[in-house]
């Protein structure tokens, strides 16, 4: 039995799609559009602040300006998504365009990779829902918005998953190791793709299921290592940053070790997550009313997500559970791929401190899960939870087009 038989599209118990060509034609146009909107939604505040810091853009921007210097600086991150700032700063200039543009692509992209993870499982319809949701989920946007690792690692993981549910075992793992060279909380959905191979046996407490959990690890995971190791140790030899790669991530590990843990009570910690959190301004940019009297706020970078979608999570669980139940592939993998890093935070929480948007990992897989729940519902629901989806986005949009009113 090959190991991922059960992520065929004629897998029992599936819905495969049956649409004819024209419907699957409409469903492609109508991901560009959304892509292309979502797009046309970033280059509307690309450059805004043009010259000021958004959040942790204040480390790595500098960082990509190191590498374009030839120095080195920020060596506690791994380099991938500080190289394609500097690339898109020696191309763009040295002002917000060329900060966040490798960020909003990297984001754009990954509707489309969601949009095809879907569709190799489900119908149009379904995958459509799902990159809508992570278009307009808000957390999402904002990081594909400024410079940060998160999307572009983010980016390759979700690829890494596509091409694993492909089962082009090298190619998931050398998508997998560049997100892991990004960032290196990438390694987390290796650990649940390969603990979706195990538990989707149809034995999956036998031995030979371990062993084909085994062989997908190998199969995924040397690769992965190879382009993690051997990408860490070319910009160790151009930046002369360290002797080599296991010098280099030895740091990482030793500077990680010194953000301790400031206790449940201190920080917005995992468990929280999923119940809503307290607003965290990255950058606010206020006016007030001739009179002085009422501050409006121009342009606000939050930290919040859609929680629209956050609060459905506690309700597609229970709607999608028989699927999950019977080990359907799309079900279960999403679940794992949600499930797996989300544990792993709270147990890091335990000894370094963890922010609330570690989240973004978790989040397309979120998105698929919460439109696999959705299509199960009657329509008017399905069109309200989007009304409400899109109402919260815009609420909570950075550039605030009501400031100038009234």
């Amino acid at each position: 039995m090959d190991i991922l038989a059960r992520t065929t599209p004629k897998a029992p118990g599936l819905e495969v799609a049956t649409s004819s060509k024209s419907a699957a034609l409409d469903d492609g146009w109508a991901l560009v559009g959304l892509v292309a909107l979502t797009l046309l939604l970033h280059v509307s505040i690309i450059d805004q602040p043009p010259t000021s810091y958004v959040f942790d853009e204040a480390h790595y921007v500098p960082a990509a300006k190191c590498l374009l210097d030839g120095t080195v600086c920020n060596e506690e991150h791994p380099p991938l998504a500080k190289v394609l700032i500097a690339l898109s700063i020696q191309l763009f200039g040295d002002r917000g365009f060329g900060w966040r543009l490798s960020s909003v692509l990297a984001g754009s992209f990954t509707l489309a990779l969601v949009y095809l993870l879907t569709r190799r499982f489900t119908d149009g319809r379904v995958a459509l829902l799902a990159a809508f949701l992570l278009g307009f989920e808000n957390l999402w946007f904002v990081h594909s918005s400024i410079a940060m690792l998160d999307i572009p690692a983010i980016f390759f993981a979700v690829l890494g998953v596509y091409w694993f549910t492909g089962q082009r075992w090298w190619l998931a793992g050398v998508a997998l190791g560049l997100g892991m060279l990004a960032k290196g909380v990438v390694a987390m959905v290796f650990l649940a793709l390969v603990l979706y191979v195990w538990v989707s046996q149809e034995r999956w407490r036998s031995k030979a299921a371990l062993a084909a959990a085994t062989r997908a690890g190998l199969r995924i995971g040397i690769p992965a290592a190879l382009t993690f190791l051997v990408g860490l140790g070319l910009y160790d030899l151009v930046y002369q940053a360290f002797p080599s790669p296991l010098h280099h991530l030895a740091s990482m590990a030793r500077y990680h070790q010194t953000l301790g843990s400031p206790g449940i009570g201190d920080s917005v910690h995992p468990l929280r997550w999923f119940s809503g959190f307290p607003n965290s301004p990255y950058f606010v940019t206020s006016i007030r009313a001739e009179d002085g009297s009422i501050p409006r706020d121009v342009l606000q970078y939050m930290d919040q997500p859609n929680l629209v979608i956050l609060l459905f999570s506690w309700l597609a669980i229970p709607l999608v559970w028989p699927d999950i139940r019977t080990r359907q592939p799309l079900a279960l993998l999403t679940l794992l791929l949600v499930g797996v890093p989300y544990l792993l935070f709270i147990l890091v929480a335990h000894v370094r401190v963890t922010y609330p948007f570690y989240m973004l990992l978790l989040i397309p897989s979120q998105c698929i899960l919460s439109a696999l729940a959705l299509s199960k519902l009657p329509r008017g629901a399905l069109l309200t939870f989007c009304v409400g989806v899109l109402a919260w986005f815009f609420y909570g949009f950075p550039r605030n087009p009501l400031a100038l009113w009234g």
